[in-house]
C-alpha cells in the first residue's frame, strides 16, 4: 500500500508509553495531532503523560495500566483499546537480560519472552483483522531491534526474541501487500533510555553506539508513516548492517562478544 499515514486527528495506540522510545512516540505523535491510548504497566506515570499531552498539545488520551506478560492484560489492552477507532498500532513495549545466559532465571526468561514476543504476535493477530475491517488503511510498528539482525552475546534470550519479531513483521508485510492495513518492522540500535541508563549497558552511554529516544522516535514515526519494510534508524547502524554482509556471522557474533565483555566487566 503506497498511500502515506496521517495522524492526524486519528487514534494511535502505543505500548510501553511510559517511558524511553515509547514516550518520546507519544510526545511526537500528540505534537502532530494524533489521540493516544497509552498502555504501560505504571499508572501514575501514564496519568501524568496523558494530562500533559491533552493540555499542551488538545489531543486526547486514554490509558490502559496493563502488564503485557500476563495474557489476561494483553486481552484486555485489545478490548479497552478498540473502544476508540484504532487507526494506528505501535508494540513497543519491550524487556531485556544483560548477563551470562546462565544466570537469566527461567521466571524472569518466561516473563522476556511473554512481553517481547508473545504479547507482539497476540496483538498483531487481533489488531489485523480489526484494521481490515476498519479500512482506515492504517498500519502496525513493530520495533524490533538491531539484536534481531545480529548475534548478541550476552542479551542472547533478548536478541532471539527480537529475531522473531522481525521475521515475523517481514513475512507478515508481504502477506498482506494489497490490503488496507501495514506492517513496519522497525529495527534501532541502542537508545538511551531507562533500560540502559543504571545498567552495564551504560557503558555504552559516552559512545555514538546509542541514540537519543527523541531521534530514535523520529526516525521510527517517519518510517511508519512511510510503510517502510525494515528500516534501521542512524547513519552508523546502517553502516553497520551493510558491512556485516560482507563479514562471516560468526565474526560478527565475536566482535559484539568482545565489545559487550567490557561492559560485563
Amino acid at each position: 500500500m503506497s498511500e502515506k499515514m496521517a495522524f492526524k486527528g486519528r487514534w494511535v495506540l502505543v505500548t510501553g508509553a511510559s517511558a524511553g522510545l515509547g514516550e518520546a512516540m507519544a510526545r511526537q505523535l500528540a505534537q502532530q495531532g494524533a489521540h493516544l491510548i497509552l498502555v504501560a504497566r505504571r499508572l501514575e506515570r501514564l496519568q501524568s503523560l496523558q494530562a500533559e499531552l491533552q493540555q499542551k498539545h488538545g489531543v486526547q488520551c486514554r490509558v490502559i495500566a496493563a502488564d503485557l506478560a500476563r495474557p489476561d492484560d494483553v486481552e484486555r489492552v485489545f478490548l479497552e483499546g478498540i473502544q476508540q477507532p484504532v487507526y494506528g498500532v505501535i508494540l513497543n513495549a519491550g524487556v531485556t537480560h544483560f548477563g551470562w545466559h546462565r544466570d537469566l532465571e527461567w521466571t524472569a526468561f518466561e516473563n522476556l519472552l511473554a512481553t517481547n514476543l508473545t504479547s507482539v504476535v497476540r496483538l498483531v493477530t487481533l489488531f489485523v483483522p480489526y484494521l481490515i475491517e476498519q479500512r482506515q488503511h492504517g498500519g502496525i510498528l513493530l520495533v524490533s531491534s538491531m539484536a534481531g539482525l545480529f548475534p548478541v552475546p550476552y542479551q542472547s534470550a533478548y536478541a532471539g526474541t527480537k529475531a522473531f519479531v522481525a521475521q515475523f513483521g517481514q513475512s507478515l508485510y508481504q502477506e498482506l501487500r494489497g490490503q488496507p492495513v501495514s506492517i513496519t518492522t522497525f529495527c534501532p540500535g541502542g537508545i538511551a533510555t531507562e533500560m540502559t541508563t543504571g545498567s552495564k549497558l551504560d557503558y555504552f552511554s559516552d559512545t555514538p553506539l546509542l541514540q537519543s529516544a527523541e531521534d530514535c522516535a523520529r526516525d521510527a514515526l517517519r518510517a511508519f508513516a512511510q510503510r517502510k519494510y525494515l528500516p534501521v534508524p542512524g547513519l552508523l547502524n546502517r553502516l553497520q548492517v551493510f558491512g556485516a554482509r560482507l563479514l562471516p556471522r560468526k565474526w560478527l557474533g565475536m566482535i559484539a562478544e568482545r565489545a559487550y565483555r567490557k561492559a560485563l566487566q
